[in-house]
């Protein structure tokens, strides 16, 4: 749906990106459905909000309220799991 919206903007050649983008989505859903039992909901929660405080980030940047640089706070991905992992290991 995005890639029509900008296509409207960037012409065409945004929808020949479209279905790569849905390959691309449509894997992380994926792997989300098979692998979500695997993950304790605790931690699927943190990740939820630090999902959340990222796309705030991108949110602010686009609307240039801030120049926020979201692709160096990509690793806080890491903190809630690598979190869980310590803690299931004491």
């Amino acid at each position: 749906m995005t890639s029509a919206v900008l296509a409207a903007s960037y012409g065409w050649i945004m929808l020949l990106a479209a279905p790569i983008l849905f390959c691309w989505q449509g894997m992380f859903y994926a792997i989300a459905f098979f692998c979500g039992d695997g993950m304790p909901e605790p931690m699927r929660t943190e990740l939820s909000i630090v999902g959340g405080v990222l796309i705030i980030s991108s949110g602010i940047s686009i609307l240039g309220i801030k120049d926020l640089k979201t692709v160096n706070l990509l690793p806080s991905l890491l903190v809630p799991v690598v979190f869980y992992l310590i803690k299931g290991l004491f």
